[in-house]
């Protein structure tokens, strides 16, 4: 026979289990590549072949959940929106899709693969800052580097400085800024990229 005393200790257990709100769902976010959506794919004559570097990013963004600025120079994590890959991962992928579309060239491809297509480039990002908040600005700095695979040889180095507009007060839209960024980025190498090839660098 349950004594009472343990009897209202169950029931109180019971109850206080009911009234909790469930967790919220946490939302996985990936960039898009939008050059890859928008190009009409025209496969060059001589398609360059590109091996695109793991991304560097400031520690403040090597983390699962989306960094938003608050402040001048505040930040918080959001608690339900999180990366479906790394932000790095998911950048370099952008960049080898992006570039692929842009360069029309399917010998574009993520390190350690650069020997199997043959690369003549290799491409280096490191980014400097990339935050931004909802109904604000997403600031992207960044720079990046075009070499010689083997001996590294420095071809090119550009920088980035970017102030993309988040049109828009959910987190999907800052996540839609990244994107557009990273195809001005992709923009960016694959100009200089098409200048070196001319000149035969």
């Amino acid at each position: 026979m349950i004594r009472p005393s343990l009897l209202a200790t169950l029931l109180g257990l019971a109850l206080l289990s009911s009234c909790r709100s469930p967790s919220p769902a946490v939302t996985f976010h990936t960039l898009r590549s939008i050059a890859l959506e928008e190009a009409k794919w025209a496969p060059a004559e001589k398609p360059l072949a590109l091996e695109i570097m793991p991304v560097q990013l400031p520690e403040l963004l090597q983390r699962s959940q989306i960094v938003v600025l608050e402040g001048q120079d505040s930040h918080r994590l959001a608690a339900t929106h999180r990366w479906g890959n790394t932000l790095e991962k998911d950048m370099q992928r952008v960049l080898v899709e992006n570039l692929s579309a842009i360069l029309g060239s399917d010998a574009v491809v993520p390190y350690p693969l650069g020997d199997r297509v043959q690369a003549i480039y290799q491409i280096s990002l490191d980014v400097q800052q990339c935050d931004g908040a909802p109904n604000g600005t997403l600031q992207f700095r960044a720079t990046w580097m075009v070499t010689q695979p083997g001996g590294g040889k420095l071809l090119f180095l550009g920088r980035l400085n970017l102030q993309e507009p988040v049109h828009g007060g959910n987190i999907e839209d800052l996540v839609s800024a990244h994107s557009r960024v990273m195809n001005s980025l992709s923009q960016a190498i694959a100009k200089e990229l098409q200048a070196l090839n001319s000149r035969g660098t």
